[in-house]
């Protein structure tokens, strides 16, 4: 599992400003690929165009040091909160999400990042779970390695549908957004489904990181 980290509201609530605290978990090993690995921009043009307002932080957020601010993109929103994308500090892709409030005037409160190498990023995509708030949602994530279509995720979840009629539709999302896509659920339901496989149509199946 990649390193993560996770943002709480500090002493110092009132200014709005976040501490961050690191966690720490080991990286799977991953056999060598036959290509050459490509760094974040490479793999991601998003990184490298001009911010604008949509790719600010909620307000009341900072930065933290893992990653670049200066190329910190908004990749997608989704039901359960804002993804966001950047170039890790020794060259990683790194996620940031931000859980939406469970009510709809709330405020966000908490974000979470994790910067996994590119290997990594190329063979197993990103997942990151954020624990939420006292008043926001615990989400899990999965930015899908290139080359996955969000039509193969929702053929898998589909079949996992069949398997769970207790979920509800809107209880996971699929999102497509600039070249990306997002599997995104709260942690409850991520733990309800437990292995989430995505059956690629040419390739060996892709068994998602267990984050519950």
């Amino acid at each position: 599992m990649p390193k993560a980290y996770f943002g709480k509201i500090s002493a110092l609530a009132f200014t709005g400003l976040l501490s961050l605290t690191a966690c720490s978990a080991g990286i799977p090993q991953t056999g060598e690929s036959a290509a050459p690995v490509p760094s974040a921009e490479e793999y991601m043009p998003l990184l490298v165009q001009t911010q604008d307002d949509e790719d600010k932080l909620p307000e009341g957020f900072e930065d933290t040091e893992s990653y670049d601010a200066e190329t910190r993109h908004l990749l997608a929103t989704s039901d359960f909160g804002r993804h966001y994308v950047a170039v890790g500090s020794e060259g990683q892709l790194c996620m940031i999400a931000v859980p939406k409030p469970v009510e709809e005037d709330g405020d966000y409160e908490i974000a979470g990042t994790t910067c996994p190498t590119m290997d990594y990023v190329v063979q197993n995509g990103i997942p990151l779970k954020v624990d939420g708030g006292e008043n926001s949602f615990k989400t899990v994530t999965y930015l899908m390695p290139a080359g996955i279509s969000d039509v193969t995720v929702e053929n898998s979840i589909s079949e996992l549908r069949a398997e769970h009629p207790e979920l509800e539709a809107e209880d996971i999302q699929v999102v497509a957004e600039n070249d990306s896509v997002l599997l995104v659920m709260e942690e409850s339901t991520a733990s309800a489904l437990g292995t989430i496989t995505i059956n690629r149509p040419d390739g060996d199946p892709l068994v998602l990181a267990s984050l519950t």
